[in-house]
Order: C-alpha cells, then sequence, then structure tokens
C-alpha cells in the first residue's frame, strides 16, 4: 500500500516539477479523498486541481522556428542585456549627480572594468546574438544603439560601429519595434524569457 502510494506522489510531484520548469501554471494542492482496495493494493483516490497549460500557437512552422530561433539567443545573451541595463541604469544616474569632468573620467572608468571582464565572451558571441543583444537593449532602453554609443562614447564612434554593423545586414539606427513582422517572434522570446526570470 504505502510503496504504491508512494511511487504515485513522486510521479506527481515529478510532473509538478517539468511543469513548473516549462513555464506552465499549476496549482500544488493535491488532495487524497479516499482509498480503493483492488487486488490487494490500495488505489488512492486523488483530487487534483485542473492544470492550465499555455503556450502560443503559432500561424505557421516558420514563426515556431523563428520563435525558437530567438528563445535560443534571447537566452544566451540575457545575462549580458542585464549588466548592459544595470550599467546603462548607473550611467544615468551618475550623469545626473556628477559634473561633466567626473561624469567622463566614471563613464572611462567603467568601460575598462567592463572590457577586462567581458570583453573575450563578447568577442565570442555570434552574430546573431549580437543583434538580439542590441534588440533588447534597444527595447529596454527605447534609443536606438547609435544613440547610446553617440550619448556614452563620441559621435565617430557611432558612426564607425554603424558602418560595421551595415557589413554585417544591421543598421544601429533602427529602432525597435515590437510589432513589425521581423521582431514580433524575437518580442515572444523575450518575454517567455523575462517572465520566466522574474518567477521567484
Amino acid at each position: 500500500m504505502k510503496p504504491f502510494f508512494a511511487s504515485v506522489l513522486i510521479i506527481l510531484s515529478s510532473l509538478h516539477l517539468s511543469y513548473a520548469q516549462e513555464g506552465y501554471e499549476y496549482n500544488d494542492q493535491i488532495q487524497v479523498l479516499y482509498g480503493v482496495v483492488f487486488n490487494g493494493d490500495t488505489i488512492p483516490m486523488l483530487n487534483i486541481p485542473e492544470i492550465s497549460i499555455t503556450g502560443h500557437k503559432f500561424e505557421n512552422q516558420q514563426d515556431e522556428y523563428w520563435y525558437q530561433y530567438y528563445l535560443k539567443r534571447v537566452k544566451k545573451v540575457y545575462p549580458y542585456y542585464q549588466i548592459a541595463k544595470t550599467v546603462v541604469n548607473d550611467l544615468e544616474d551618475e550623469k545626473d549627480n556628477l559634473k561633466k569632468k567626473h561624469f567622463k573620467q566614471y563613464k572611462k572608468n567603467r568601460k575598462k572594468e567592463l572590457m577586462n571582464e567581458f570583453e573575450k565572451e563578447l568577442r565570442d558571441l555570434k552574430i546573431s546574438e549580437g543583434k538580439v543583444l542590441v534588440k533588447m537593449i534597444n527595447r529596454e532602453t527605447g534609443q536606438n544603439f547609435y544613440e547610446l554609443i553617440k550619448e556614452y562614447n563620441s559621435g565617430m564612434k557611432a558612426w564607425v560601429y554603424n558602418i560595421v554593423a551595415n557589413r554585417y545586414d544591421y543598421d544601429l539606427k533602427a529602432p525597435y519595434d515590437p510589432k513589425s513582422k521581423e521582431n514580433s517572434m524575437l518580442e515572444l522570446a523575450i518575454k517567455q524569457v523575462l517572465g520566466n526570470n522574474l518567477r521567484p
């Protein structure tokens, strides 16, 4: 009796864990109503709450492909996105608090710290991952990447970086539009990753 009941609970708890990991909504209150004896085994009768499986229904296989494509890249660059978000917020705060001369020195020191810590990792990103990171930063700040580089570095560097980006079929001046056909699956992937990382 007890081994069977224990195995049922183990199976249910593993389902519970797998649903939780996949981002499904669930209610983890399982009630044992009574037990039925059948051929010497006790079969528990359980009241299992309804499990709501939420997901996106794709219009076609191409949309699903692009969603998976972007989801993989968003997950890869998410830690760098978090760092970039923190840095931009810090720079905004310090820009308001420091005099121009001190802010320039603060930017220089901050850039040096970041380069020492992340330069190799960022250089190892694929071009497609870099594009996703840039779009995520554009999405967060409401500014295109060209403007950010110009504001925190120089107009010359922004111009040079945009020329390099153009060689890889990307425009740093392009605004991020979540409703565009190009970005709709990216936006869905971003929301999925951000939603999962906001959960306790």
